[in-house]
């Protein structure tokens, strides 16, 4: 019976879609449940499978990944809708000076102001949009999430293990310089 428990847990890691399942339940898109159909295992080995071989490392990796590719699809979104918006100023920028040099030409003098007034709003409706835009986009990441805080926090840990009397120091300056230490950190010993 041993033997087939540890065979159904390897069914996942021989799927060429194996990737692909792991982050569907990190990031919840499938169940374990759904995953145990799919493999024609039990739920349980799934489960199993994700204790064994599933580090806390590639969880948070594949989380950052998620919302790195979420973020950088927003901001295409954010800006295209920018550009469309410039392209739309920049035409109406170009018709109101049409009409100014149309108006000169003519030497209609109150609508050349008129028309310079509309230029003006619009100038500044681009400005105030550009420099909108620019503030508002801001993009997010926590360094819990980061690859390189999870690798400096098992060398943190190890080095702890190695020597514990420096446990407390760490822990002091990470306090004097505020770098949260959250509860996953001080289960592993910082």
């Amino acid at each position: 019976m041993g033997t087939k428990s540890s065979g159904a847990t390897h069914t996942i890691a021989l799927r060429s879609d194996c990737d692909e399942i792991i982050k569907d339940v990190i990031l919840g898109k499938r169940t374990k449940k759904e995953i145990a159909a799919l493999c024609g295992i039990h739920e349980s080995n799934v489960t199993r499978y994700f204790k064994k071989h599933v580090t806390e490392e590639m969880r948070r990796e594949i989380i950052a990944e998620d919302r790195m590719t979420r973020m950088e699809r927003a901001t295409g979104v954010l800006n295209s809708e920018r550009i469309e918006i410039a392209d739309s100023y920049n035409s109406l920028a170009r018709r109101v000076e049409a009409l100014i040099s149309k108006a000169e030409t003519s030497e209609d003098d109150a609508f050349a102001l008129s028309a310079m007034e509309g230029l003006r709003r619009v100038l500044k409706d681009i400005a105030t949009m550009s420099g909108q835009m620019a503030n508002d986009l801001t993009i997010q990441v926590t360094l819990a999430e980061s690859k390189e805080w999870v690798t400096l926090r098992n060398i943190l840990s190890k080095v702890i293990a190695e020597v514990p009397a420096a446990r407390e120091p760490l822990l002091r300056h990470m306090r004097h310089e505020a770098l949260s230490i959250t509860k996953e950190d001080r289960d592993v010993g910082l």
